[in-house]
């Protein structure tokens, strides 16, 4: 078979497969089930360089692959996606609350409703994505200054730290409700 029609056949395929998996009509599960949650541990490497994702994860849940039928995985208890609206600052993150959406590259977190304060506890701890490829943890302020260069447009992110398509963080909270972890979830 020439390179060209095989090319063609994969093309089809990895399109029917995409397709297929996000069918709101599929019995399986597509995007009608009810949003849950990747699992999503916040596990930053200390010395501050980037690590390796794991193999095989999904690219909008990074440690929770939501499988073919587009199904997250459940978040963990205290976990919770949210999108930023505004840079934070003195502390506070205005955000969203987040749902899970199907789209052909395993799926997506979309903000829904009004925006919400949230809390910075003491000595949080952050991770930003290096593209598809790992983590980098950074100090809060730099997450901060992230996500008011990502809203801006991106013009001043420097590699090998990029702004997801969907940008939403994955937070972990203590029981006075502030943010102890954060974690950028990665999505083309």
């Amino acid at each position: 078979m020439s390179s060209r029609r095989l090319l063609a056949a994969a093309v089809l395929t990895v399109a029917a497969l995409g397709l297929v998996g996000c069918d709101p009509n599929d019995p399986k599960g597509g995007s009608s089930a009810a949003p849950a949650a990747p699992s999503a541990t916040a596990s930053g490497a200390a010395s501050g360089t980037a690590k390796p994702a794991p193999a095989g994860k999904s690219s909008s849940a990074p440690d929770g692959d939501p499988g073919e039928n587009c199904t997250p995985a459940k978040l963990p208890a205290g976990h919770k996606i949210v999108q930023p609206v505004q840079q934070p600052k003195q502390n506070t993150m205005p955000a969203k609350a987040t749902k899970f959406a199907c789209d052909p590259n395993d799926g997506h977190w979309e903000a829904v409703g009004s925006p919400e304060r949230f809390v910075f506890a003491p000595h949080a701890k952050a991770e930003l994505a290096a593209g598809s490829v790992g983590y980098k943890s950074v100090a809060v302020g730099e997450l901060w200054n992230h996500i008011g260069d990502c809203l801006d447009g991106g013009q001043n992110v420097k590699p090998p730290l990029t702004c997801s398509a969907f940008p939403v963080y994955d937070i972990t909270q203590n029981s006075s409700g502030e943010i102890t972890e954060i974690k950028e979830l990665w999505h083309s």
